[in-house]
């Protein structure tokens, strides 16, 4: 009959818990939890961060010094793998020694609320955004960076379907269009798609980078980008609002139609002709 170890190891106090408590406090009172689960605690605090936390219950044999630095090493390695393929760019511009420092920032200070390796990407982010820790020659693009590099992650696993892209209708502008969940309209404050270990700008544009960002809907599904103008981000950005696309286009070219900077006839050929290409491409249809 097996060993009951709620019962059985309840009434035994790991040492350290202290210090445990502090970086698990969302848990409550550790010393409540059955022993078993302080000894899990203990040990993967300690593979999060063994500067911070040892591993050497007093109650329990010692495991050898060499084993536990085996799983450190496998722990961090694979993390460190996955995270260098999904965010290349990241560490190319941060260089291996503070890309590896910020990895074990991330293992030391951040709790992932998923299972899902392929979800592990979003808690980076989340982790750039709330926990981590700028240091002074940190680039100040870094989030906006890491985000753009994600995002070829999530549209390539995403489980939603683009639309066709055989898809030859006549484009009408007086019909309302909409964009394909397959593709997402971004602003950026920095030029996420040009930054490189060679080209690493200081201060901001004056201007927002505005993408579009699509998979191709063909046998290779792969994530391509193009860059948008303000207007036209901001006008694909409107398909969303229930008008038809000559009205929302009308309601952003106000100001340059009434300046004369454009004539109408050159803006409404302009829209159809991209309307044309990116329905060609899979990214919009009329609604």
């Amino acid at each position: 009959m097996g060993a009951d170890l709620n019962k059985s190891t309840h009434s035994k106090r790991l040492p350290g818990l202290v210090a445990l408590s502090e970086a698990f406090a969302e848990l409550g009172d550790l010393e409540s939890l059955p022993y078993f689960q302080q000894l899990q605690l203990q040990f993967t605090a300690h593979i999060r961060n063994p500067q911070q936390f040892n591993y050497q219950p007093e109650t329990e044999k010692p495991i050898e010094a060499r084993r536990l630095k085996i799983y450190e090493e496998l722990f961090f390695n694979n993390l460190q793998d996955f995270f260098s393929q999904l965010f290349p760019v990241c560490n190319e511009i941060l260089g291996e020694s503070r890309w590896l420092l910020l990895v074990r920032e991330y293992m030391a200070k951040h709790k992932a609320q998923t299972p899902l390796f392929h979800e592990l990407g979003e808690e980076f982010l989340d982790f750039l955004q709330t926990e981590y820790t700028p240091l002074e020659n940190d680039p100040e693009f870094l989030l906006e960076l890491a985000h753009y590099e994600w995002v070829e992650l999530a549209l390539g696993v995403s489980e939603e379907q683009g639309f066709d892209s055989d898809n030859q209708s006549e484009i009408d502008l007086q019909l309302e269009y909409e964009i394909s969940p397959v593709a997402w309209l971004l602003a950026y404050e920095w030029p996420v798609h040009q930054l490189s270990e060679e080209n690493q700008p200081k201060t901001k544009p004056n201007q927002a980078t505005t993408l579009l960002v699509y998979s191709e809907n063909s046998e290779q599904e792969r994530i391509d980008f193009m860059v948008l103008t303000p207007l036209l981000y901001q006008w694909l950005l409107s398909f969303k609002s229930g008008v038809s696309a000559y009205d929302s286009l009308l309601a952003i070219s106000e100001p340059l139609l009434a300046s004369k900077q454009i004539k109408l006839e050159e803006l409404t050929e302009f829209a159809v002709q991209t309307l044309q290409k990116l329905q060609g491409l899979g990214v919009v249809k009329a609604a």
